[in-house]
């Protein structure tokens, strides 16, 4: 049973499933009482509800470390999410040049023909459940073929099935399993041959004119595990929840010359890393609020992408919204690394999608189960039904990064 919201506002777990209903809710009637809120669960964190007050906390690495991004902590290292300046900037400058827009835009051929192979396998079936039969091959496939640029099928689903474990649970044994795939991955790397990856440069990179350190370059691959695989999957998989319940998001997607306004849209209105945790590393206050040295707080981009302060109707997807500096990948220095990679592949992925198919519904007698954790309400299961397209001409994608 789904907790109230006063319940909620009694001790916010934002890992508790039977709290995820009425959790937005919740952190709205907490900025005009409490805007920072203080909890028991996970050994007591604070948690943000106001857009300024993430925003300044995240724009301020000196007082407030990512050292340990996760509530619940993470057991491995997850460069350079947990690395605080200037080593952070060092690690960023390795990772940088594998997803600019420049890099991305050669391996667009390679994202198309991955999603057009997605959607090939269903698109005469009349339906399909989209996170398993599409957002997940074409998202997995992206990140082995453009990030790893391996064939290890298996390595990959793996990788996919412990990704969703960390995002849904934080669990010290999904972000173990992560790190054992992270050094398959490398020792896969390390024989190979060829193309320009990110996994062939960490070999030779240098930080500080020294080689990166096994446990460096460990810590960076989990790290792209973990934010290439479900991150992306939740997105494609809330845009096309809305694509199934919601006649105007179809002419919308098929907009001609783009739908870039429309998908930060969709980005603030349901943030799919819904939190991040920062330490305090010395005694401060935000919000007016004191903080001491080693208080843990989360930083909740879902809810500061809600705050009418910033945002007027901001519980509604508004699709003529002017321009605004959502929070979805994040603000300051830990602004997310992949962030063209993932705007390229959602438009990759949904004019793949709607060129074989068209009028999405969600499929007779279906619900929308949802989850709790990192991936806030972000669907695990959609199943939908559409008429299907004959196969045509190809035009030029309708977003460019």
């Amino acid at each position: 049973m789904a907790e109230s919201v006063e319940q909620i506002l009694a001790n916010i777990d934002l890992y508790a499933e039977d709290q995820r209903e009425n959790l937005l809710a919740a952190v709205a009637a907490a900025r005009t009482r409490c805007p920072v809120l203080h909890t028991g669960a996970d050994g007591g964190y604070h948690v943000l509800t106001r857009y300024e007050d993430v925003r300044a906390v995240c724009a301020d690495p000196a007082r407030f470390s990512s050292r340990q991004p996760s509530l619940r902590g993470v057991p491995v290292r997850v460069i350079p999410i947990d690395t605080d300046p200037p080593h952070h900037r060092r690690y960023r400058r390795i990772l940088n040049p594998y997803f600019s827009p420049d890099f991305l835009r050669r391996c667009e051929p390679q994202l198309r023909e991955l999603a057009r192979t997605a959607v090939a396998s269903f698109a005469n079936e009349g339906g399909c459940e989209v996170v398993q039969d599409f957002a997940v091959p074409f998202s997995a496939g992206s990140l082995a073929r453009v990030v790893f640029a391996t064939e290890n099928r298996d390595l990959v689903a793996r990788g996919v099935a412990a990704a969703e474990q960390a995002a849904l649970t934080s669990s010290p044994e999904a972000f173990r399993a992560l790190a054992g795939l992270a050094a398959e991955a490398l020792a896969e790397a390390e024989g190979a041959t060829g193309e320009d990856t990110v996994l062939r440069a960490l070999a030779t990179a240098t930080v500080d004119g020294r080689p990166l350190t096994p446990q460096e370059r460990l810590g960076m691959v989990t790290t792209l595990f973990l934010g290439g695989l479900d991150t992306t999957r939740g997105v494609i998989a809330n845009i096309a929840c809305h694509l199934a319940t919601r006649p105007d998001v179809e002419p919308i997607l098929r907009r001609p010359g783009g739908w870039r306004r429309e998908l930060e849209e969709f980005l603030r209105y349901e943030t799919t890393v819904a939190f991040m945790a920062r330490t305090a590393v010395e005694d401060t206050e935000i919000g007016g609020v004191p903080v001491r040295a080693g208080d843990r707080i989360a930083v909740l981009f879902a809810a500061a992408n809600r705050d009418p302060a910033w945002f007027d109707r901001p519980d509604e997807l508004v699709f003529d919204r002017p321009d605004g500096p959502h929070l979805a990948f994040g603000f300051g220095v830990h602004r997310c690394l992949g962030l063209h990679f993932a705007r390229l592949q959602l438009a990759i992925a949904f004019e793949e999608l709607l060129a074989r198919t068209t009028n999405f519904r969600l499929a007779p007698g279906t619900g929308i189960p949802r989850q709790a954790g990192l991936s806030l309400n972000s669907p695990h299961r959609l199943d939908v039904v559409f008429d299907a397209r004959p196969v045509s001409g190809r035009r030029s994608g309708p977003l460019r990064t």
